[in-house]
């Protein structure tokens, strides 16, 4: 028998949009000259321990649950600058999270991601950081769910401490609108139990340790500062959802793009964020695609029509692997198999 409520997924993402000129007459803008992106990433979630917990009463079907996955990311990122040579700065990572269903209406979610980044084309120091996040969520109805919190993010370029604030109307398995900032905003719409179309937008982006093997930075002797990107992407996704296997393809527009250079001496006292740099450019408006395969592996025990599983389930997608609620079935769509033709001979016109 499935021990776990949790599939346990592997990621393989691809993220890449196209170079575009860095229009300035700043002396490190000439050097770069152009700013592009190439991001493959590999993801995983592995559930460790699940516990049912039984209501307080013996005839009651109330059942809670206690969760904890294990969960990495291992991705690669290589901003394209034409006028030096590739940096490909990698991010690595092992984190443990734990969901608690009250079993009620309310979720309890809690995530600790330690990861370290590195330039690997120079073979630099690594850098340790920490995210973490606090949720908790309540499911008014299956139709209505508000979420609150705290997060510890690197989603728009620097460490900032962030209030979570979630949003949901209409059912996790049917047409439903998500806004759940500061991560994401969907319209997701179900197209049949194997195909699911959606709307978004989300911001992306992060802090890597940068070597300055180019002297980009002024003080030559200084081994590495710190690169930060950030952008918003607004698009269209579409899901294909097979028995062990999820594909899917989005594109859209990339806005707000901002990449930034920042001291690491000069920051390393800051408490919040990142506040003393000595590069800064916003960047024009691009295309992106981003291509991807989420691979489900085991059994899981039945979560059908379980409201707070669906919501823990949407809650975990939500901060970790972006698989648009593989987990959760859609309802096969209703069809009429009557045949007209067969019950004709039972209706005599004549008894109306």
């Amino acid at each position: 028998m499935p021990k776990h409520y949790f599939n346990t997924l592997i990621l393989i993402d691809s993220y890449n949009k196209p170079d575009r000129a860095i229009d300035s007459n700043n002396a490190i803008s000439k050097r770069l000259k152009t700013y592009g992106v190439k991001q493959s990433n590999i993801s995983f979630q592995i559930p460790l321990f699940t516990k049912d917990v039984k209501g307080l009463y013996a005839d009651s079907n109330i059942i809670a649950n206690h969760h904890l996955l294990l969960t990495g990311t291992f991705m690669s990122l290589r901003p394209q600058f034409e006028g030096i040579e590739t940096h490909r700065l990698v991010k690595r990572g092992i984190g443990l999270r734990y969901i608690y269903n009250t079993g009620q209406k309310g979720v309890w979610f809690f995530d600790i991601a330690p990861f370290v980044t590195k330039d690997m084309t120079y073979q630099s120091k690594a850098y340790a950081r920490l995210a973490s996040t606090i949720v908790y969520s309540y499911n008014f109805s299956d139709r209505f769910n508000m979420r609150g919190g705290i997060t510890k993010s690197f989603l728009w370029g620097n460490r900032y401490y962030l209030p979570f604030i979630g949003l949901r109307f209409g059912r996790l398995d049917r047409v439903n609108l998500s806004i759940q900032f500061p991560r994401s905003i969907n319209i997701n719409l179900p197209l049949n139990n194997k195909a699911v179309f959606s709307i978004y937008t989300k911001p992306q982006g992060g802090m890597y340790i940068f070597s300055n093997q180019d002297s980009l930075y002024f003080n030559k002797s200084v081994p590495t500062f710190h690169f930060t990107r950030y952008e918003l992407n607004t698009g269209l996704r579409f899901d294909l959802r097979l028995k062990h296997l999820n594909f899917y393809t989005a594109l859209g527009f990339s806005t707000k793009n901002n990449i930034t250079f920042y001291s690491d001496k000069h920051n390393s006292s800051a408490v919040g964020s990142y506040n003393t740099y000595f590069y800064t450019k916003k960047l024009p408006s691009t295309l992106y695609l981003n291509l991807g395969l989420l691979i489900k592996i085991g059994k899981t025990k039945s979560i059908y029509n379980n409201r707070n599983l669906y919501d823990a389930i949407d809650l975990n997608n939500t901060m970790g692997l972006p698989n648009r609620n593989a987990q959760i079935p859609v309802p096969a769509k209703k069809t009429s198999k009557t045949n007209l033709e067969s019950i004709q001979d039972l209706i005599d016109y004549n008894d109306f």
